[in-house]
């Protein structure tokens, strides 16, 4: 669990599931989304079992005082390099609860796996997340024509 100034990144419960699955299945809203438009037991699946970061784990981000779920970072392991992803509810959208749990969560897989390589990916023309991501310190890596991503790479605490 890691806390900052408004919000709780902690593991997902079930009492979070109808509000995950009223943002992931909005399908205008997770247009640059893989994880969408799952069943209920789908996702509990997904959020309730795995805690293992080589498998990928998905953390929520809560209210620090009503609990309620704001979003979600995705973050998994693949030998020397990890992958986060991140989601945010549209009702709650443009307030900063995105960029202040990146914030908060990235120097703690920096210390925690300093032998790997941080990276997020995003769609060309998601251009807020683009700048969110160099706002925080991220540098264009490459283009994924496969994945039609932008590759992003997390440079702070890096020697």
């Amino acid at each position: 669990m890691i806390e900052t100034d408004r919000c709780i990144l902690r593991d997902f419960n079930e009492h979070d599931l109808e509000s995950f699955m009223s943002y992931r299945n909005n399908k205008k809203w997770m247009k640059y989304q893989s994880t969408k438009s799952l069943t209920k037991d789908d996702y509990r699946k997904d959020l309730l079992g795995n805690k293992d970061i080589n498998k990928g784990i998905r953390l929520a981000i809560s209210d620090r005082i009503t609990d309620t779920l704001l979003g979600d970072i995705y973050i998994i392991k693949k030998a020397k390099t990890i992958s986060i992803g991140y989601t945010i509810n549209p009702i709650y959208s443009r307030q900063g609860y995105i960029k202040e749990s990146l914030k908060a969560i990235l120097p703690v897989i920096r210390k925690k796996y300093p032998e790997c390589e941080i990276i997020a990916m995003t769609k060309k023309e998601n251009i807020p997340s683009k700048n969110l991501l160099l706002n925080l310190g991220f540098i264009y890596d490459e283009w994924i024509d496969k994945l039609q991503s932008e590759v992003y790479v997390y440079t702070k605490g890096v020697e």
